[in-house]
């Protein structure tokens, strides 16, 4: 008889490749706005930028220290203000652009369906995501793997974000799961992902693919999707 009944995923890093999505859609949109003409000369120095502020922002926002709009727009006003350049109306185009346009890219990561056809038959799947829930449902559907999860559980929707058990909860009572001790959490990041599943009671797996992570009991470190199904 398997351990686990329900599997839980996060979305962005863990299956969706974010970092190569958002980073095609800044590239099209850095051109488009010829942002070389107004004092960023060079791309890779303003998507190294981007990316600490927009880390950095979905932190706090995990954390509830700032709301929705300071992640959607904020990390790129502060990109610009790096290049010196403090101007409201270009962040907000450069975000409606980025918003619009990046749920649209198709990047998986690596052995995503490959493992879900694995699972799919054997488990229920679901996702848990702290993303928007006008980005979310489209990534799924335009990726290809929306049929394989039962429920999407949006922070957004739920009203609170993951590492909150609340969302845990809430997840595991959509899903119908009978307990929290035969359900998993598949995520890349620590502080949401898996600190929110052992709060919740649910066994926690961290997706850490540069392998310089390694967690003790009751944690179960991945350096890549299939590695799942040696814990299954």
């Amino acid at each position: 008889m398997k351990k686990y009944s329900h599997l839980f995923f996060d979305l962005d890093h863990t299956l969706w490749d974010t970092d190569r999505n958002a980073e095609e859609s800044l590239s099209e949109i850095f051109e488009e706005l010829e942002l070389c003409r107004k004092g960023i000369p060079d791309f890779d120095v303003f998507h190294g930028k981007y990316k600490a502020h927009n880390e950095r922002l979905w932190g706090l926002y995990a954390e509830n220290k700032v709301g929705r709009e300071a992640v959607r727009t904020h990390r790129f006003l502060l990109t610009l203000k790096d290049f010196n350049i403090d101007d409201d109306r270009m962040a907000n185009e450069i975000a409606d652009r980025f918003v619009k346009r990046t749920p649209f890219k198709k990047h998986l990561i690596p052995g995503t369906k490959e493992l879900l056809d694995s699972l799919h038959p054997d488990y229920r799947l679901n996702i848990i995501t702290n993303g928007f829930s006008e980005t979310q449902h489209i990534k799924l559907r335009e990726s290809g793997i929306a049929g394989y999860f039962d429920h999407v559980i949006i922070s957004e929707e739920v009203g609170v974000h993951k590492p909150d058990p609340k969302i845990f909860h809430h997840a595991l009572q959509i899903a119908g799961a009978a307990s929290a001790g035969n359900c998993m959490m598949i995520g890349d990041t620590f502080q949401t992902d898996v600190f929110g599943a052992l709060n919740a009671g649910l066994q926690a797996v961290h997706y850490a693919p540069s392998g310089s992570m390694k967690h003790d009991a009751p944690v179960i470190t991945i350096t890549s999707l299939r590695g799942l199904l040696e814990h299954l």
